[in-house]
């Protein structure tokens, strides 16, 4: 049996159109640390493609989204 990763679209629609604090709340915490190590938005980006095989364009548009948002 074959398991399709859900992305943010589909938590979306799976939740009614808001997405599961679980994900908001790792992505947020995410740009925190990332923030934290003194890296750039692009280098925050660069490593979750490079280290996280599932990290989507749709992650990536959120934390772009978010990055000024989390002191």
């Amino acid at each position: 049996m074959k398991v399709k990763n859900l992305t943010l679209s589909d938590l979306e629609k799976a939740t009614g159109g808001e997405l599961d604090f679980i994900v908001t709340d790792y992505l947020n915490e995410v740009i925190f640390r990332a923030k934290r190590a003194d890296k750039t938005l692009e280098q925050c980006i660069r490593d979750f493609y490079l280290y996280n095989k599932d990290f989507n364009k749709e992650q990536e548009d959120y934390i772009r989204a978010h990055w000024d948002q989390i002191a």
